[in-house]
């Protein structure tokens, strides 16, 4: 029973990939309509339960068919072919073929497109299908019928034809051409997605405008029968594999453009075959696009990709207020306090292609140096450790420089005694001026972040002691800097994450607190009970399970109504970072509560973060801000600031609601003890 119920949701997902929606409701009821055409839904089922079968055969584990992936290709196939080809036992043993063969092509093109993170999309399907269209011309037992000729589901005849012609090419990608059913289409993809179905209007219409310029001729523009590609590259690289922004608008729209000369081109020479073209434009044009995107490390590029574009989105955006993730990032090169002694495009060495940089030293009573300064052990900074910013390879270094001499410098060999890292996501973190010989590491080793690298020294060109931090377009020593933000850093008793700071100012490094380790640590499976109270009365009761999602490693907190909060303990914080479930409910208010814990505990230490403003308002309003986060993402996050009020209590209150107050207790052993915010009270049983 539960290999079928797996069956079935396959099943239906594989529609719902046709249109990139990730909701099997929406799969069911397409299901459903495609039978408008008995022909092409029958044909269509045959394929995916052939494919069923035939991975059963091999042992296919059913967990990779579910979401549909695997199988909207050959589904696609044995629609286009139940479009053409009556159902009869020949057409059958062809669509059990074609299904076959096109599941082993998406097989292969998917493991080999992964290298290079692009999707396969459609690909396998325009392929078997144009071969299979070029096979049956010697096919005389295949019955051939008009079967794309039928009836509306109800009239149209009163819309534009600019309108009717937009919602037949709409329709024409579940091969079937009728105006209705593209506005039972076009219902459905509005009430899934606002900013699916706004690209799909602007794709369409931009495509139309383009090609009729090209032809001289708006009417053969519009009836032009290959132009749901428009809809579909305009949707893929605007709402889903791009994050939604005006930046994603202007690569859509131009895809869009750029595929007419596609279309126009392939049909021409398909034509001389009697071969439809199918979504080979869309293939091509968004797969390249995706392909260069992706190799420029494009800001807006969609590596998370979320149940809806909106949600895509609000992702992306809490990403970039919260953790600066389109930047580069750095830990602290240091443990301690030091002080900034040149930051970005400061007034001594850090000009020009190399402003992207920092410099530290250790002051004591406003001075670098004790005494009077003359000899390097009286700098406070000489032969410090100093730590490695970042995990990644060595791929240069040199340690043999002399030390300069207080009032000297070393002009010719400017960088003194440096280490260049390469992390894995491509940056060349480079440091410099080590002291002689005291570099621990070697070309080749793998460093993790926070691990020694050396002692600060006072080689090249450096006037006394101190550390140089830069990020570097290549491993080239002395390459062009770039910019980059460091991850979390003390400065008066405030916490600032990823922020850069400036010249003069003192800086502490943050330390993990073993006993706030402890207890923001959640082991898989643990199991929290928590009683819900308002007013002093307790209205519900509720447990967390902690579970982790196999596929990705993402661990997350799970209640009775499989509600989802994520969570993560990294880079020196605990913190929440997505939500997936129903509105309103308790678990939510652990995100708005303490969507983020330093483990370095300081009494009165201070920080501030962003929340979600869905978290903060119904969910009627969240589609409006979205749309409008296409152009101000600011407006989907608020800001708060919450503090340590000491080792076990913090408090927090958000900006544009000053009375809102929100108090978190944690447990002396593990776990949060008790939330309080907006009235309620919610406590942990044990």
């Amino acid at each position: 029973m539960k290999r079928l119920l797996r069956y079935y949701q396959a099943i239906i997902s594989s529609y719902s990939e046709v249109f990139f929606l990730q909701d099997r409701r929406y799969g069911l009821i397409l299901l459903l309509i495609s039978f408008f055409n008995v022909n092409i839904a029958v044909s269509g089922l045959i394929a995916i339960i052939t494919v069923l079968l035939f991975a059963a055969f091999i042992r296919m584990e059913t967990d990779f068919l579910e979401n549909g992936f695997y199988l909207f290709n050959p589904l696609l196939v044995g629609m286009s072919i139940g479009y053409i080809f009556e159902v009869t036992a020949v057409s059958f043993l062809l669509i059990i073929m074609a299904s076959i063969f096109t599941f082993l092509l998406t097989m292969v093109l998917y493991h080999l497109f992964y290298r290079v993170s692009v999707p396969i999309l459609s690909l396998p399907f325009t392929l078997v299908s144009t071969l299979i269209y070029l096979a049956t011309l010697n096919y005389t037992s295949l019955y051939t019928q008009a079967l794309y000729v039928g009836l509306e589901l109800f009239d149209l005849s009163f819309l534009p034809q600019s309108l009717s012609m937009f919602l037949k090419a709409f329709s024409t990608i579940l091969f079937l051409p009728y105006a209705s059913i593209g506005l039972v289409f076009a219902v459905l993809l509005l009430s899934y997605s606002r900013i699916m179905f706004l690209f799909a209007l602007a794709g369409f219409y931009t495509g139309v405008f383009v090609h009729s310029l090209m032809l001289g001729s708006n009417q053969l523009a519009l009836l032009n029968p290959y132009a749901f590609n428009y809809i579909l590259i305009s949707i893929a690289l605007g709402s889903i594999f791009l994050v939604p922004s005006v930046r994603s608008i202007v690569i859509a729209l131009s895809a869009v453009a750029m595929s007419v000369l596609m279309m126009d081109a392939s049909s021409s020479f398909w034509t001389i075959y009697k071969i439809p073209v199918f979504t080979l434009p869309f293939n091509v044009i968004t797969v390249f696009f995706l392909f260069v995107l992706k190799s420029v490390r494009l800001r807006e590029f969609a590596y998370r990709i979320k149940k809806t574009p909106e949600m895509t989105l609000r992702s992306y955006v809490l990403s970039v207020f919260r953790f600066k993730a389109e930047e580069i990032n750095l830990f602290l090169p240091f443990s301690g306090n030091w002080s900034v002694y040149q930051g970005f495009d400061d007034e001594w060495t850090h000009e020009g292609e190399w402003r992207y940089a920092y410099d530290f030293v250790i002051r004591q009573e406003g001075s670098t140096f004790k005494n009077e300064g003359l000899g390097l052990e009286d700098y406070h900074a000489y032969r410090k450790p100093v730590l490695s910013p970042v995990s990644g390879y060595v791929i240069d270094l040199k340690k043999s420089i002399e030390d300069n001499a207080i009032g000297q410098v070393n002009t010719i060999e400017n960088w003194g005694n440096y280490v260049v890292i390469q992390t894995a996501l491509g940056s060349f973190v480079e440091l410099s001026h080590f002291s002689r010989h005291s570099l621990r590491v070697r070309k080749g080793e793998f460093v993790e972040q926070g691990q020694m690298l050396g002692l600060c020294g006072n080689s090249g060109y450096s006037p006394q002691p101190h550390i140089h931090i830069q990020v570097q377009e290549s491993a080239v020593l002395g390459s062009r800097t770039l910019p980059f933000n460091f991850v979390s850093y003390i400065r008066d008793d405030t916490l600032h994450f990823y922020e850069r700071p400036l010249r003069d100012e003192d800086l502490e490094s943050c330390v993990n607190d073993r006993i706030l380790d402890k207890i923001l640590s959640f082991s898989l499976d643990s199991v929290y009970s928590y009683k819900v109270y308002k007013d002093g009365k307790e209205v519900d009761a509720f447990a967390l399970k902690v579970k982790m999602n196999r596929f990705s490693g993402q661990f997350y907190f799970e209640d009775e109504h499989k509600n989802l909060l994520y969570f993560a303990k990294e880079a020196g914080m605990f913190y929440f970072y997505d939500y997936e479930g129903d509105s309103e409910v308790w678990l939510q208010k652990f995100y708005t509560a303490m969507p983020r814990v330093p483990l370095c505990y300081k009494k009165d230490l201070r920080w501030r973060d962003y929340l979600p403003v869905h978290n903060q308002s119904k969910d009627g309003w969240f589609d409006i801000y979205s749309l409008g986060a296409i152009f101000v993402p600011k407006i989907l996050v608020c800001e708060g600031e919450w503090r340590f009020e000491d080792g076990l209590n913090l408090k927090g209150r958000l900006s544009k609601q000053p009375t809102s107050q929100m108090h978190v207790e944690l447990d002396q052993i593990n776990g949060i003890k008790t939330v309080r915010l907006e009235g309620w009270t919610i406590r942990m049983e044990k």
